[in-house]
């Protein structure tokens, strides 16, 4: 069952990032970034990636919590406040470094549309 579940998040993650990157800008209707020199300046095209990438870990890791077939995720969530403390920290961050990370973190901001695309990814 654990097997299955990691190859077919492996699997999701894979089909949404390789959608992301090569159709992207037509999705969004942004810039493409592929094709950007080396030392441009962060896009969003890329900064969707990122964020897409975070959010569906970040989700996973509520999923990797039950490896049994059990459906319900939430069950004992708030059981282990190290769990929920890391993970809202790392929810936190996730939006610091999109928004204002900017030239360190080679990010851009993104409109709230971007975000709710990225959370849908990531709850998908």
């Amino acid at each position: 069952m654990m097997l299955r579940n990691i190859v077919g998040h492996a699997v999701y993650q894979l089909i949404v990032l390789f959608v992301i990157i090569f159709a992207g800008e037509r999705i969004f209707d942004i810039p493409c970034d592929r094709f950007a020199p080396l030392y441009a300046p962060a896009g969003q095209h890329f900064t969707i990636v990122f964020n897409a990438f975070v959010m569906m870990t970040l989700f996973n890791e509520l999923n990797a919590r039950k490896i049994h077939g059990e459906r319900n995720i939430f069950k004992g969530l708030f059981s282990n406040p190290i769990f929920y403390c890391i993970w809202i920290i790392t929810f936190m961050l996730q939006v610091v470094i999109v928004q204002w990370g900017g030239e360190w973190f080679s990010t851009a901001p993104l409109k709230w549309y971007h975000w709710f695309a990225c959370l849908g990814f990531g709850l998908g």
